[in-house]
C-alpha cells in the first residue's frame, strides 16, 4: 500500500492527465470544426477579388501589385496582403483548395502554440495558457475567422512569430524575429502595425520607466524592423502618404474604446451578429432546430456566457474586499501577465488612440491570449472553464449547422455561401 504523501501526489497527477486529455479532446474538435464543409465559406465580392487577384498574380497575367484591397479606413492594404494569398495559389487552382490551405494554416498555429507551452511554459503556471488554447480553439469568431479567403484569416501565425520573438526578446534572434514578424504582420493586415506600435512602446516604458533595466536586445528589434519593412517602402511612398489625411476615423471611440468591447465580447464568443447582422436576432437566436422545431437554445447559452463576462467586472469593482491578505509575487509578475498586459494597454491603446473604428476582425492580431485572459480569469474553477468551452463550442456547432443548413444570407454580412452560388 502507497504511503499517504505518494497516494496524493498519484491523484494529483492523474487529474492533471485528465485535464490535458480534456482540453486536449476540445482542441482536437476545434482544429475539426474548421475543416468540415469548406464549401460553406463566405464568397462575397471581397473574397472573390483576393482569390482571382491573387491566381493571376500566382500565374503572371498581372504584376506583383504594390497596394491590395481598399481597408475599413478607406486606405489600400500594402501589397503583401495579396501576396501572401498568391503564394498560396501556387499551389491551388480553386477557391475550396485556397480556403483548405487557409484551414491548415489555423490549425497548425494553434497546435505550434500548444507545443510552445508544454516547451517553455512551466507545468505549474500551464493551465490557464492550455485552457486558454482550448477556448480558442472552439470559439465561434476564431472558427468564422479561419474559414475564409481574407486577410484576417491568416493573422494566426504572425502572432505566433511574435509572440516567439517577444518572448525570447532579450536575444539578439527573438528580437529581430518580434521586430520583423509585427512589421509584416502590419504588410497583411494593418491592425498589425498597431501590434507593433503597441508593443514597441509598451517595452520602452517597461524596460526604462520601471527601472528593470534594458532586457530587449534593440539592435535585433531595429534590424528585424528594417529587413521587414523592406517591401513595405513603395506602398509608403506611393499610397500612405497621400492618404494620410483621408483615413476614416471615430473620434468617440476615444471616449468610448471599441478594442475593449471586442476583446470582451470576441473571447466570450456573443458577437456573431457582426456576421448574421439581423439574422441573428431573426433567426439564429432561435437555434438549433431539433426534429424541426425551434428551442430557442441559443438565448440562454449567450446570456450565460455574458454573465461569464460580467462576474470579473463585479470582481474587478469589489477587488480590494475580494483580495487575499498575502499574494504570490511570483504570479503577479508572470511573464503571462506581462504580456497580457502589454496587448491590453499597449496595443488597446495604440488602436484607441488613432481613433480608428475598431471592427471585430481586428481582434485577429491579438490571437490567442483574448482567450487566455478569458481563462485566467477562472483559472483554478476548472468546471466554470469546462461550461464555458462547452457553451462557446454549442454555439460554433449550431452556426456552422445552420448556414450549412440555410446555405447564408443575401442580407446578412455572411452572404450566400460559395456551394450554393457555384450552382447558380
Amino acid at each position: 500500500m502507497l504511503p499517504p504523501a505518494s497516494s496524493s501526489k498519484s491523484r494529483t497527477r492523474q487529474r492533471e492527465i485528465l485535464l490535458e486529455v480534456i482540453i486536449f479532446g476540445f482542441i482536437i474538435v476545434g482544429s475539426i470544426l474548421r475543416l468540415v464543409w469548406a464549401q460553406d465559406m463566405e464568397w462575397k465580392s471581397e473574397e472573390q477579388w483576393m482569390f482571382e487577384q491573387a491566381r493571376e498574380i500566382a500565374t503572371g497575367v498581372v504584376p506583383i501589385p504594390i497596394s491590395g484591397m481598399q481597408s475599413s479606413v478607406r486606405v489600400p492594404n500594402p501589397g503583401m496582403s495579396v501576396w501572401c494569398f498568391a503564394l498560396i495559389a501556387k499551389f491551388t487552382d480553386n477557391p475550396v483548395a485556397m480556403v483548405r490551405w487557409i484551414q491548415w494554416l489555423n490549425i497548425l498555429t494553434i497546435w505550434s502554440f500548444c507545443g510552445f507551452i508544454f516547451w517553455q511554459i512551466n507545468k505549474s503556471q500551464r493551465a490557464p495558457w492550455l485552457w486558454g488554447m482550448a477556448i480558442a480553439s472552439v470559439n465561434p469568431i476564431a472558427i468564422l475567422f479561419s474559414r475564409k479567403i481574407w486577410t484576417p484569416d491568416i493573422i494566426a501565425p504572425f502572432c505566433f512569430f511574435i509572440f516567439v520573438g517577444y518572448y525570447f526578446r532579450k536575444n539578439f534572434w527573438g528580437s529581430f524575429l518580434w521586430g520583423a514578424s509585427a512589421i509584416l504582420m502590419g504588410q497583411v493586415q494593418m491592425g498589425g502595425f498597431f501590434v507593433a506600435l503597441g508593443l514597441l512602446f509598451w517595452t520602452l516604458w517597461h524596460d526604462y520607466s520601471k527601472k528593470s533595466g534594458n532586457k530587449t536586445a534593440w539592435l535585433g528589434w531595429l534590424l528585424g524592423t528594417v529587413v521587414g519593412g523592406i517591401p513595405l517602402i513603395p506602398w509608403v511612398i506611393s499610397v500612405l502618404l497621400p492618404s494620410l489625411g483621408g483615413y476614416t476615423r471615430s473620434f468617440i471611440g476615444i471616449l468610448f474604446p471599441k478594442f475593449y468591447i471586442q476583446w470582451i465580447t470576441t473571447a466570450l464568443g456573443v458577437n456573431l451578429s457582426y456576421s448574421l447582422e439581423e439574422v441573428f436576432w431573426q433567426d439564429f437566436l432561435r437555434e438549433p432546430l431539433i426534429f424541426g422545431i425551434h428551442t430557442y437554445l441559443m438565448v440562454p447559452t449567450h446570456l450565460f456566457l455574458l454573465g461569464i463576462g460580467l462576474y470579473p467586472c463585479y470582481q474587478w469593482l469589489n477587488l480590494r474586499k475580494n483580495r487575499p491578505k498575502k499574494v504570490n509575487s511570483k504570479a503577479e509578475n508572470s511573464w503571462l501577465n506581462f504580456y497580457l498586459k502589454a496587448l491590453a494597454f499597449g496595443v488597446g491603446g495604440a488602436f484607441t488612440l488613432s481613433a480608428v473604428n475598431v471592427r471585430p476582425y481586428y481582434i485577429t492580431v491579438v490571437f490567442p491570449f483574448i482567450y487566455i485572459w478569458l481563462a485566467k480569469l477562472y483559472q483554478g474553477r476548472v468546471k466554470m472553464l469546462i461550461v464555458i468551452v462547452l457553451m462557446q463550442l454549442f454555439i460554433s456547432i449550431t452556426f456552422l449547422s445552420f448556414i450549412h443548413r440555410t446555405g447564408g444570407f443575401a442580407n446578412s454580412d455572411y452572404g450566400i455561401v460559395y456551394r450554393l452560388q457555384m450552382l447558380d
